[in-house]
């Protein structure tokens, strides 16, 4: 098993840090540049959201993020501070009346690029599991979730 757990602080300027790390943490792996990529934007998706719907911006409360392979898995958590939301009620960003407004295309994304996406009970931790063998996600096939 291989683990990375670190913390940074609620400002959007934080955001890159945590990309380069999951980036160390996969390097040597044999990761396509299409799935690394995919890999990056759903961490970022996720740590925005965090930054600012859970933490609201507040520099001073962290965004705790964790890498862990194992099993067979790439786990991608993240965590904010915040009270946390129902995520069963993000309303479909492609549907008609959502087509213009903002918020849930980044949860959208992140449901459609990886394997697996889990929410604790209180709404302020996302696991984002990606399935690999020997170091290759399983399949480069993206999916649709609809």
């Amino acid at each position: 098993m291989k683990r990375m757990r670190f913390e940074i602080p609620s400002d959007p300027k934080h955001i890159k840090t945590a990309s380069t790390k999951l980036a160390d943490f996969l390097e040597g792996m044999e990761f396509s540049k299409e799935s690394l990529f995919d890999l990056r934007l759903c961490l970022e998706e996720a740590v925005i959201n965090a930054i600012k719907y859970g933490n609201k911006l507040d520099s001073g409360l962290p965004v705790v993020i964790e890498y862990l392979i194992s099993d067979g898995n790439l786990e991608v958590i993240v965590r904010d501070k915040g009270k946390g939301f129902k995520f069963d009620t993000v309303p479909d960003p492609r549907s008609e009346e959502n087509i213009l407004k903002h918020g849930g295309r980044g949860l959208f994304l992140i449901k459609n690029l990886m394997d697996k996406v889990e929410f604790n009970d209180s709404g302020n931790e996302i696991k984002m599991i990606k399935s690999i063998t020997g170091g290759k996600p399983n399949g480069d096939q993206r999916k649709t979730v609809g």
